[in-house]
């Protein structure tokens, strides 16, 4: 195909016009598989997203991520890392030792997510957190906050709230469009103390897919092809 074709084909397809779906999930139910670096895949029709967990707990001074087990429970997606135990309330997002985290990936370019918490208990309820448009799963083993830049990542954002035992909502519609990534835990500096350690629970997603609108694409794709064969006429 040359050149002149290719130009034709790509403004076609940049100009089909899209619309943006919303889809909602609920991330509660029955514990799955319970070993460390696991995924969890979450469904709903033909779009869906998956969820690693992560702690920045690696080396002698935390300096560095390693894989966590994440756990579904009626209350939401846990995490917990190699430092902690399952029990109350250390199975939580949290940063009480070291920082837990949640790697979620859309399987399409989203906007304007809501990710609603609960913090299962009278808690702190801080969020950093940090979006992204990656190519498929990466691995954080051995990397540090310094190297989030490197594979993609905007700036940390921060979502600051107080203590309490209510659900929050956190909205997530970064300046630079859309994402298919969001790395997101519990406040990412040291607790001052033990009434300022943050825990929570990612309870539900919600999130506008991006897709070509399916008649007009249908009309594009065709319009592209008749503007190749009579290149190739030509």
């Amino acid at each position: 195909m040359n050149l002149p074709a290719l130009s034709a084909f790509a403004v076609v397809a940049f100009a089909l016009p899209v619309f943006s779906q919303s889809m909602t999930w609920e991330t509660t139910g029955p514990s799955q598989d319970r070993e460390f670096g696991n995924n969890l895949v979450f469904a709903n029709g033909g779009q869906g997203f998956s969820a690693t967990s992560w702690s920045h707990t690696g080396g002698r001074r935390n300096q560095s991520f390693e894989a966590a087990l994440g756990v579904i429970y009626p209350t939401g997606v846990g995490v917990t890392n190699p430092g902690e135990g399952m029990r109350v309330p250390e199975h939580q997002i949290d940063n009480g030792r070291g920082n837990d985290w949640v790697l979620l990936i859309f399987e399409g370019p989203v906007s304007d997510v809501t990710l609603t918490l609960d913090p299962y208990g009278t808690w702190d309820r801080d969020v950093t957190y940090y979006t992204a448009n990656l190519d498929g799963a990466v691995d954080l083993s051995g990397l540090s906050y310094e190297d989030l830049a490197s594979l993609g990542f905007d700036q940390r954002v921060d979502d600051l709230s107080n203590r309490s035992n209510e659900d929050r909502e956190i909205e997530i519609n970064p300046e630079s469009g859309t994402f298919n990534a969001i790395l997101i835990g519990a406040f990412q500096d040291r607790p001052r103390g033990p009434r300022d350690i943050d825990r929570f629970k990612i309870t539900g997603v919600n999130t506008l897919f991006t897709v070509p609108e399916p008649s007009t694409t249908m009309l594009g794709v065709m319009g592209a092809a008749m503007l190749l064969r009579r290149r190739r006429a030509k």
